[in-house]
């Protein structure tokens, strides 16, 4: 065990400080930059196989904005490095279809934000909805 003296924990951690970094944001989460981003979406009529198109977009036009017209918080699935099927984990069964992308969707911030029973929620934000769609594109079936 190290001990230090309490006259000298400044010093100790400017040292610290001044020798090693971090991603972290204001909130002290580190943004998700890899891996793949879901977002389920529930499609109307029969479905169809697994992979296959839904013949949906992904609708973000419901979505809390700021006075830029930027999103808030949009619930989506993500996990730094994560591959889509990894990804989909923990992504409510209520959603027949999902929409993906990879991280970070351009122009947008994304953080983990994990709620009960899915590991993989995450915060997208800063991106208007319209380029959001635009981004994860068309659904396919689950």
């Amino acid at each position: 065990m190290i001990k230090i003296h309490l006259s000298m924990l400044p010093a100790v951690l400017a040292l610290i400080g001044s020798t090693m970094s971090f991603n972290v944001n204001a909130e002290g989460v580190t943004p998700v930059t890899t891996g793949a981003v879901v977002r389920g979406v529930n499609a109307p009529g029969p479905v169809g196989a697994p992979g296959t198109s839904a013949g949906k977009t992904c609708d973000f036009s419901r979505e809390e904005v700021n006075q830029a017209g930027n999103m808030t918080g949009a619930s989506v699935n993500c996990q730094a490095n994560g591959t889509t099927a990894q990804v989909l984990v923990g992504l409510p069964a209520t959603f027949n279809a999902y929409c993906f992308t990879k991280a970070p969707p351009k122009s947008a911030r994304l953080l983990k934000d994990p709620v009960s029973g899915n590991a993989n929620h995450c915060d997208l934000s800063g991106i208007t909805p319209k380029d959001a769609t635009g981004q994860f594109g068309g659904a396919v079936w689950r």
